[in-house]
């Protein structure tokens, strides 16, 4: 071979050599701009997930921390810092309310360390800021320490948004201690931080702050002044839902000094006022303290009126909490069903252009292509076999959701259709009473008679509707449901003694809806017997545990009854059928003079 040959040769060698090469650094290319943009992605997805509004973090902590676990994942696989930071500090927020107070330190811990390392010193400030409160009813004199940390480096770099809350929440902490003076002065410096930054929605609560001070320090006038001073500035920026709140402060602050009518004044108008913009959380408390008024002032009727709309609120908030949780379930499965599109799409625009790629680099990347191809197959195996899992899963979710959307729209019916006509006829009734000079008193008490008869049909039908609305219902959940009824009866009957008494441990009891409306309705109708036939002086229920086996024993030292007498039975039959549901036993043992005693036993397995 001549020398020419030779150099062609090696020319021709090198050329490929060096094209094998280029083609190799493209490819490298492609990948590296391919896996940064899927980083930068992902990255946008953490960091939207930590930066979701703070009651949405709190309103459902389970699904929270799920969804600050997958992001602090997701952080730490792409080493992404401020992500990890965000996390723990997300996390150790929501096991805060989750009550779960070592993994809440752990979290905060570390979230303070990165943003330390980082010299992220806002972020470290607001970090401290929040565990410093966090710890006000564990360790107090840790929570100033942490809390002035965050003051210093909230000053250090002036940042005045910061300070505000900071400023307010330290003030809480030195109100607690009972250091009013020096909760004031940080109450007074949040104020005029506020009004710096022209904060008009931010400033009535610092100035309500203060006012709760000077009421407790017995400094009615100057209090009146700042209660005075945010309710107009709420006014001013029609700030309605503030303006609610204020209403409600006046009634504490004249319920505080003594003054009960004017108080009654305040909180009927925040009533008014909390119904009208639909505040269901302040309607509930303000309905509260209303019937406390009229309980102090022995007028029990209205009372106990007050009373049945507290319960009816909150009732209503239970069932519209529901709603809002089906709501939230159906608006997740319609997400998770376009992600799936969406990868199903991505996967298919991938898959094309691997094949375009394979066209250009078919020679040299031939192995490499076929490891993609065996890769890809397998994942789709993979795939199809978890899309069928999947299906089987949701086949039973599905059974399950369509059990919970017919109770749902049963409970809904009820609620929203035969209680609104059963309170329309409860206010025509009082509209005739009170709109008509009716002179014939046995009407009148006619009139009494059914509007009586309906409100108790109104609490039978929540009563039916907690029942309804549940797969399954806790004992101390029931427990709350007749110690309520009790205390309902204490308001309506005086002079009687009731007591209620649970032995036995019930924390893991389970019932079904059916056992523990039954359960509760035998009680409810052992009481209202008491209360109507025998006139007694005291009435005692007592449920005791043993083992599976359960008594429930109703007692009252009224006048009793003959039990022979036959008008009686059908009550007794009721009492008998509901026991039978519960695959248990009722006994009544009663006579003239001896009073009553009633006593269900059945067993939950």
């Amino acid at each position: 071979m001549s020398n020419f040959d030779l150099e062609r040769t090696f020319l021709t060698n090198t050329s490929t050599k060096m094209g094998n090469k280029s083609l190799m650094i493209f490819l490298l290319l492609c990948m590296s701009n391919l896996l940064f943009a899927q980083q930068k992605k992902l990255i946008l997805k953490i960091d939207s997930i930590n930066n979701i509004k703070y009651e949405d973090k709190i309103e459902n902590t389970t699904k929270s921390v799920k969804w600050f676990n997958e992001a602090l994942l997701n952080s730490q696989k792409i080493n992404y810092k401020k992500g990890i930071a965000d996390s723990y500090a997300n996390l150790g927020l929501v096991y805060y309310y989750q009550g779960k107070y070592d993994l809440n330190t752990d979290a905060m811990i570390k979230a303070a360390r990165i943003y330390e390392s980082l010299k992220m010193n806002s972020k470290l400030a607001q970090t401290w800021a929040e565990y410093g409160y966090q710890l006000k009813r564990k360790n107090m004199p840790l929570a100033i320490k942490y809390m002035l940390k965050a003051i210093k480096l909230s000053e250090k770099k002036n940042d005045k948004k910061s300070l505000c809350g900071m400023y307010d929440n330290y003030g809480v902490l030195k109100e607690m201690k009972g250091e009013l003076d020096s909760a004031l002065i940080f109450y007074n410096k949040s104020l005029k931080l506020k009004t710096e930054l022209k904060d008009s929605f931010g400033m009535p609560y610092s100035i309500n702050n203060i006012a709760g001070v000077k009421l407790m320090q017995n400094k009615t006038d100057e209090a009146k002044k700042y209660f005075d001073w945010a309710y107009n500035i709420r006014k001013s920026i029609k700030d309605v839902y503030g303006i609610s709140e204020s209403l409600n402060l006046y009634g504490n602050y004249y319920k505080k000094i003594g003054n009960l009518d004017l108080a009654l004044q305040y909180y009927e108008q925040c009533a008014y006022w909390s119904m009208k913009n639909k505040f269901p959380l302040i309607s509930q408390e303000n309905q509260k303290q209303i019937s406390e008024i009229y309980e102090s002032k022995n007028d029990y009727k209205n009372a106990l009126s007050a009373y049945k709309n507290y319960e009816f609120i909150k009732d209503s908030i239970l069932n519209f909490d529901i709603r809002n949780r089906q709501a939230e379930l159906d608006t997740e499965y319609d997400t998770e069903q376009k992600e799936k599109q969406i990868l199903v799409q991505r996967a298919e625009l991938a898959e094309k252009n691997l094949w375009i790629l394979g066209g250009f680099f078919i020679a040299l990347l031939a192995s490499i292509i076929g490891f993609f191809v065996y890769n890809r197959q397998k994942q789709k195996t993979q795939q199809l076999q978890k899309e069928n899992e999947l299906k089987d899963a949701l086949l039973v979710i599905e059974t399950q959701n369509r059990l919970q959307e017919q109770r749902l729209r049963i409970s809904r019916d009820l609620h929203d259709n035969i209680g609104s006509q059963l309170t329309f006829i409860i206010s025509s009734i009082d509209n005739l009473k009170y709109g008509y000079s009716i002179e014939n008193q046995k009407l009148v008490e006619k009139l009494n008679s059914i509007s009586l008869f309906t409100k108790e049909t109104i609490s039978e039908l929540r009563d039916t509707i907690w029942a309804l609305n549940k797969d399954e219902i806790s004992f101390e959940d029931l427990k709350i449901r007749i110690s309520n009824f009790i205390d309902k009866a204490k308001i309506a009957s005086s002079g009687i003694h009731f007591g209620f008494d649970c032995e036995g441990n019930f924390e893991n009891i389970k019932l079904s809806s059916l056992q523990g409306i039954n359960i509760y309705r035998i009680i409810q109708e052992a009481i209202n017997n008491s209360l109507k036939h025998a006139n007694p002086k005291e009435i005692l229920v007592k449920v005791k545990q043993n083992g599976s086996e359960f008594l429930v024993t109703i007692n009252d030292d009224g006048k009793g009854f003959d039990q022979n007498d036959e008008n009686l039975g059908n009550g007794l039959n009721n009492l008998s059928k509901r026991a039978k549901e519960l695959k248990g036993d009722v006994k009544i043992k009663s006579a003239l003079g001896e009073g009553t005693r009633v006593v269900l036993t059945f067993k939950i397995e």
